[in-house]
């Protein structure tokens, strides 16, 4: 133990420390007191991102902790993105959580712990631990989603998600010891070596696999692995909501890079088919989903499903121009959705928020900087040029057709076309129409508009500048 390295565990461990901090902070405030839990958990979150930084240009680069855990160039890119993810999140939350009479501490520490299986998901280098960090992350956001007692639908959105990653638990567990039983290790290095054994072992492998990705697919809402994501994001608090589209998708693609491309890399020839069919199938039934949604929150999920099939159809290429791919798209992603969700929660007032596509109409009279910000992010998802969203997507397709995916490439274009339907309804109805009864919702604090600016800010920068953002990914996805 005297030569064990904790340096990749150091950023998971300062998150956590803030959470059990939180947790004390709110057990040690007077009756009718205020916790200083935003503020603990934002420093917190500051911290680990500067520890981060450190291990990024110190000696802690490229170490592991006993062979379970790496702080490679791969899992500090994502350590970073995720930290960024939580900070934004966290400046979002107070106002929204006082306008629908939530403001609670446990809800800052359920999200601390939640990043810390985040950062444990994207670093780890063997099964067991994966599935912990998973685990971590999943038993938090359960809660989270439940966060509101007095409503039906936050309660139903909890049990959903809880019961559907139950299942994904298990299947993802089956696939391990199916993979342990055939290679001896759940080591992601040894089980990649012991690729190719035998007929029997490489059908065993195959199964196993097929297990993982079954796992994985609840997980970033797939089709047909999807069927809770509608009811879980609409019934959850929006900023929960906010960190459920972008973190959870980016641990868990992170993870999925991680597996499939760092271990299981040997055996691509059975798996590509599998996830180039996903992919196809997640893109074409998340935007026709999207299209017959009048809630703007379900919408949203959809749309965060077909955007799961195209990050999908980037893994079915080789392994550089996948994690390239990959991640690139994810820091766009990430900042879009935060932004996307992050309007509806700071437009909350009195318990209600906009949901519906008519609460929407005449918003720029109304709330200009708002309805600036949310066109932006909707012109984004759409995939319009000077945008986020259009260069990731072009890296993405330009990935699977490198790869031989032509098809498949075709199908996220047509299907990015039938997007602009859904996304720029929401603008029109923003700036072509008329508001329309009482003007019910609040204008965004200063925590909450300097989040948006922020994801703004990316969004945009990353649209006409890609350049230094593509260099990282390029970096991070060559130490798979």
């Amino acid at each position: 133990m005297s030569g064990l390295d904790l340096r990749p565990a150091l950023p998971a461990l300062v998150v956590a420390a803030t959470g059990v901090l939180v947790l004390l902070a709110q057990a040690f405030t007077r009756k009718g007191g205020k916790a200083p839990a935003a503020a603990l958990s934002l420093a917190g979150l500051v911290v680990a991102l500067l520890v981060v930084a450190r291990l990024a240009s110190g000696p802690g680069r490229g170490s592991t902790l006993g062979g379970s855990l790496a702080a490679d160039d791969f899992s500090l890119f994502l350590h970073a993105l995720i930290l960024g993810i939580g900070i934004l999140c966290v400046l979002l939350s107070p106002s929204y959580l006082r306008a629908i009479g939530a403001d609670r501490g446990e809800y800052y520490a359920l999200l601390l712990f939640s990043i810390v299986g985040m950062l444990g998901l994207v670093s780890s280098l063997e099964l067991i631990s994966l599935f912990v960090a998973l685990e971590i992350m999943s038993v938090s956001l359960y809660a989270l989603a439940g966060l509101r007692r007095d409503r039906v639908e936050s309660q139903e959105s909890a049990v959903k998600y809880f019961i559907t990653g139950a299942f994904s638990s298990a299947f993802f567990l089956y696939g391990v010891a199916l993979l342990y039983g055939v290679s001896g290790s759940t080591d992601l290095a040894r089980i990649g070596a012991s690729l190719g054994r035998g007929p029997a072992s490489a059908s065993l492998m195959m199964l196993g696999t097929g297990m993982l990705l079954v796992g994985f697919g609840f997980k970033v809402a797939s089709v047909p692995f999807h069927m809770w994501a509608p009811d879980v994001y609409q019934g959850a608090p929006t900023t929960v909501t906010a960190f459920m589209a972008a973190g959870v998708k980016t641990a868990a693609f992170g993870a999925l890079l991680r597996v499939f491309w760092g271990g299981l890399a040997g055996s691509a020839h059975g798996w590509q088919p599998a996830l180039a069919v996903l992919a196809a199938l997640t893109m074409i039934l998340g935007n026709l989903g999207a299209l017959a949604q009048t809630n703007v929150k379900r919408m949203l999920a959809y749309s965060s499903i077909a955007h799961a099939g195209y990050l999908l159809t980037a893994l079915v290429a080789t392994r550089a121009l996948a994690g390239e791919a990959v991640l690139f798209y994810l820091v766009g992603y990430a900042a879009v959705n935060l932004g996307g969700f992050g309007v509806l929660a700071a437009l909350a007032k009195d318990g209600r928020e906009p949901v519906s596509f008519d609460d929407f109409a005449g918003l720029s009279a109304r709330r200009p900087a708002l309805a600036a910000a949310l066109a932006v992010f909707l012109v984004s998802l759409t995939g319009v040029p000077v945008s986020a969203g259009f260069v990731g997507k072009f890296y993405l397709f330009y990935a699977a057709v490198r790869s031989g995916y032509v098809a498949l490439a075709i199908v996220g274009v047509l299907m990015s076309v039938v997007s602009a339907y859904y996304y720029l309804r929401v603008v029109v109805l923003m700036y072509m129409h008329e508001p329309q009864g009482e003007d019910v919702f609040a204008p965004a604090d200063a925590g909450s508009g300097l989040a948006l600016a922020v994801s703004a800010i990316v969004v945009l920068g990353v649209g006409v500048f890609p350049g230094p953002v593509l260099a990282l990914a390029r970096i991070a996805a060559g130490s798979l």
